[in-house]
């Protein structure tokens, strides 16, 4: 198994978070890869069978997705709120879907997939989707106001109030839950959610019962336990002891196995 990241280049760094790449190889399957929600659009490139494109959007809740024996993949992971100046269509119709590429750039996906069909090697691969992208750069920049908000909430690991992001954008409430939606597919409480559920993964190799609990940003255990198994779908003792018997596969630890 291998996994890798590469940073985009500072022409795409505000839309982009990095490339990716999983390729798996081997005699016996590597089980399932539950994939937790953090954000972030993705658009996917399957290379395992021929070449398929899609768009993932930003996720809710984890999806459990299984893993074969052989698998290839390279992807870009969007900022949450990078995406749209691209898609040009609001990303709440996107949230929870994936949508062929092709669906909504009938022209570029063709050129995509041949061209990356006709490469080998992830760093090839990574250059190749750095150019495309940079053909397709917006003249429009992401909204300047929820990119704010966005990294106020990423930033304190979700531990900010909803009610301030009125002032941090200059809007009502109504008004940041509407540019929200289109700009990165999720309401600003569900991404608060999100980030701190990540912060809290994070902490999960440290920390555990009610200490993890407070420092990961929750009222106490029960609350803890009521936001994993909503996000995640397990409990946050079940999750732990899955992911010390499985891992998961796009991170560091697994790009070394």
């Amino acid at each position: 198994m291998r996994y890798v990241e590469a940073s985009p280049c500072a022409a795409l760094a505000p839309y982009v978070q990095c490339y990716w790449a999983l390729e798996l190889s081997g005699a016996a399957p590597v089980g399932v890869h539950r994939v937790l929600p953090d954000g972030c659009l993705d658009i996917l490139v399957d290379l395992t069978d021929g070449v398929a494109l899609r768009v993932v959007g930003a996720m809710r809740a984890a999806e459990v997705v299984p893993l074969s024996t052989h698998a290839s993949f390279v992807a870009v992971r969007f900022r949450p709120g990078g995406a749209r100046p691209f898609l040009r269509l609001p990303l709440l119709e996107l949230t929870d879907a994936k949508v062929a590429l092709g669906d909504l750039w009938p022209r570029e996906a063709r050129e995509w997939r041949e061209r990356l069909g006709a490469v080998e090697g992830m760093a090839a691969r990574f250059a190749l989707l750095e150019r495309l992208l940079l053909g397709r750069l917006p003249g429009q920049e992401v909204d300047v106001g929820v990119r704010h908000a966005v990294d106020l909430i990423l930033g304190a690991k979700g531990q900010v109030p909803v009610r301030s992001l009125e002032g941090v954008m200059g809007v009502g409430a109504r008004q940041v839950e509407r540019r929200f939606h289109a700009a990165v597919g999720l309401s600003p409480k569900v991404l608060c959610r999100i980030a701190r559920l990540q912060h809290a993964v994070e902490l999960s190799r440290e920390l555990e019962g009610a200490e993890w609990a407070l420092a990961a940003g929750y009222y106490d255990q029960a609350h803890q336990v009521r936001e994993f198994r909503a996000l995640t779908g397990l409990t946050p003792g079940a999750y732990v002891r899955e992911q010390a018997e499985v891992g998961f596969v796009q991170s560091p630890e697994a790009a070394g196995a």
